[in-house]
């Protein structure tokens, strides 16, 4: 691992389209961070190698690892080396950020191999979300591009697609010292009181000054390149110009311009608690019992 035995290694996840990409490059601005540096796809490549050989194990590999906790080591022993070689290129500071959305489902599994890392997960009202994935996957489409979003169909898959990025919070008092929750909303209105949490949380030091605005000195990613990005018809349906501008409210509550109705309808009443919990619309009154198994059968799905 790092040289740096102080050194707090922190993982940003949260729903795809929720953010995570613009808090992902303010948290590194911080004086004591690594700079911005793109989505950590190896620990995403890794985490699909081990599930995957998990469901064949005794045909694939038990013949080469023997009890699968051998494998089980194998796996980590790579994730702690592309922390270590991360770390040193970057000096080995004392808070290292990365990030990747779908790393997000494996925050309590990783939390139990790495005892002092940390875990921001970004929350986001769902119909934005929602609204976002729809516009990549209609990019994707007029490419002729299948990807993950073009293969959801339905108002309620795109549902129960976001509402698995938070299967963690299951686990929230397991990780309630190490984990917090930090609402888009409210860091793009006044990024201050959740700069402060983080702070306490990592450690790591921020300039408000800095951390609200776009610095390119602060980057060592082409994920900021626009260019290249829209060169490429994958990565061109995920670009968005507030990458590499201030932090802006400028896209809180797009999805009324880009959802119909009765498709925010459906978002509301599937993901009724989540929602209603965290604030982006109130939970309705149930006035009969029809209403209310109606409601109830709609949350078991989620």
């Amino acid at each position: 691992m790092s040289k740096n035995q102080s050194q707090q290694i922190v993982l940003v996840g949260g729903a795809m389209r929720s953010g995570t990409t613009v808090i992902h490059r303010a948290l590194c601005t911080s004086e004591n961070s690594n700079p911005y540096i793109s989505e950590s796809w190896f620990l995403y490549d890794l985490f699909n190698l081990y599930r995957w050989n998990l469901t064949r194990y005794d045909v694939r590999n038990k013949d080469q690892f023997g009890d699968v906790n051998n494998f089980k080591t194998l796996i980590y022993n790579n994730i702690r080396n592309y922390f270590s070689i991360v770390s040193a290129k970057y000096n080995d500071p004392q808070v290292l950020f990365f990030k990747h959305p779908e790393i997000t489902q494996h925050f309590s599994e990783l939390s139990d191999e790495f005892s002092q890392m940390k875990f921001i997960v970004i929350v986001r009202d769902p119909r934005d979300v929602i609204s976002s994935m729809m516009e990549v996957a209609k990019k994707h489409e007029k490419e002729n591009i299948v990807s993950p979003q073009t293969r959801l169909r339905s108002v309620a898959e795109y549902c129960a697609s976001y509402i698995r990025y938070y299967s963690v919070l299951k686990d929230a008092v397991k990780l309630k010292s190490r984990m917090i929750l930090i609402k888009y909303e409210d860091f793009m209105a006044d990024p201050t009181s959740s700069l402060e949490r983080v702070t306490n949380l990592t450690g790591a030091k921020f300039d408000l000054s800095v951390a609200s605005k776009f610095s390119a000195n602060k980057t060592d990613s082409l994920n900021f390149d626009k260019e290249l990005r829209l060169a490429d018809p994958i990565s061109a349906a995920f670009w968005s110009d507030l990458y590499t501008q201030s932090l802006s409210t400028e896209r809180i509550g797009a999805h009324k311009k880009n959802l119909k109705k009765d498709q925010i309808s459906i978002i509301e009443k599937t993901l009724i608690n989540f929602g209603s919990s965290f604030g982006y619309w109130k939970k309705p009154v149930v006035k009969d019992n029809i209403q209310k198994t109606s409601v109830d059968s709609i949350n078991k799905k989620s």
